[in-house]
């Protein structure tokens, strides 16, 4: 009965400082793509077709980046290295890290475009 009390205000504890998450870009093969352009968006801003920019970075020798972020909201990823791009999306949550991994795909397959 206690352990079922602590569990329960450990899980009602709201979470405070900054979510953290790291995209790793890789190629369909799984291997990670240096200097790739990553942006993060809120999707749906009337601004402009991209939505508002919050965060644009590139990739290191891992293909990682790390975005950090007190809000609690989801965000499109665009990544793109030349002609090569890929798509997905994220959620933040302050106090959490995350990982997410993103394939950017070669002109001329069904999911390079992300329109």
């Amino acid at each position: 009965m206690i352990i079922g009390i602590v569990a329960l205000s450990l899980s009602c504890a709201k979470r405070t400082g900054n979510g953290n998450i790291t995209i790793t870009v890789t190629n369909l093969e799984g291997v990670p793509i240096q200097n790739c352009n990553v942006k993060l968006t809120y999707p749906g801003s009337p601004e402009s077709a991209w939505g508002v920019d919050y965060f644009l970075s590139t990739t290191d020798i891992n293909g990682q980046v790390t975005f950090k972020s007190p809000l609690n909201a989801y965000f499109d990823v665009y990544t793109w290295k030349g002609i090569w791009e890929g798509c997905d999306f994220v959620e933040f949550e302050p106090g959490v890290i995350k990982d997410k991994r993103v394939i950017i795909y070669p002109p001329g397959t069904a999911f390079n475009g992300c329109f």
